[in-house]
């Protein structure tokens, strides 16, 4: 009787998911980089500074407040990743459509000298593999939402 106690506690258990872990953390690193955009625009205002819908945000107010409010969704969001809360679903899918949408735009409005096909390719596979596949990876796994 034991045995079968045991393993239907085993069975209760929720597992590690080690994929939303690893999100969690680098959701919170993109979190911290958000909440210090005002200070990163501070020590260089041509190259750093928060980018919304492909428009970089050119003054250290407008950064002071834009940083902070994208630091707070993306906190918002690590939180949900790792609590597994259902109301996860609706932000992953809203920035699943920011991310392509703020890169397309910004390198579309934008006349700055082309980066290489190579920087490209691996700032795409993270960019998309962070947001997009985040969303897939969470709505494949929607049944382990709490």
């Amino acid at each position: 009787m034991a045995a079968v106690e045991n393993r239907s506690s085993n069975l209760a258990r929720p597992r590690t998911d080690y994929f939303m872990r690893a999100m969690t953390v680098l959701f919170v690193l993109l979190a911290v980089s958000d909440f210090t955009k005002p200070f990163q625009h501070r020590n260089d205002p041509s190259h750093l500074g928060l980018v919304i819908l492909g428009h970089r945000l050119t003054t250290f107010g407008a950064n002071a407040i834009g940083g902070p409010l994208f630091g707070a969704f993306l906190a918002i969001y690590a939180f949900g990743l790792w609590t597994q809360k259902r109301w996860l679903k609706p932000l992953s899918v809203l920035y699943a459509f920011y991310v392509p949408t703020n890169l397309t735009l910004f390198w579309s409005l934008h006349q700055n000298p082309p980066p290489t096909v190579r920087f490209i390719v691996i700032y795409l596979f993270f960019a998309l593999g962070g947001s997009v596949g985040t969303a897939l990876y969470i709505g494949y796994h929607r049944d382990r939402l709490a």
